[in-house]
């Protein structure tokens, strides 16, 4: 089977949204060939989270990767060395993976 043919079936990934209630929910990736950056944007439409925080600052958010239980997530950058934009593909995300979506107020 070839990596396209893989990822055109369903590609799950297991999401913890931090400082939510969302710990651990399975979400459908509909193209893991998208940025980063679509995709969190893509997490913040759908779970309709706050873009300001109650401060009225603007809230960044960023994507990790769990390596190993316990630790830390080690987070995606959004553009490579050269600024090309980066996707999950990039990551070497597979469906299974768990995600974190972490949310960074930024002071005004």
């Amino acid at each position: 089977m070839s990596t396209e043919e893989f990822y055109d079936d369903e590609f799950v990934i297991v999401l913890t949204i931090d400082g939510t209630e969302y710990d651990e929910v399975e979400v459908k990736v509909n193209d893991p060939h998208k940025t980063i950056r679509d995709q969190i944007s893509s997490i913040v439409s759908v779970f309709e989270l706050p873009k300001i925080d109650n401060g009225g600052n603007p809230i960044t958010y960023l994507l990790g990767q769990i390596m190993d239980d316990g630790d830390e997530p080690q987070i995606l950058e959004l553009v490579d060395a050269d600024g090309r934009e980066q996707a999950l593909i990039d990551y070497n995300i597979e469906p299974g993976d768990h995600l974190h979506l972490i949310s960074v107020p930024i002071a005004g």
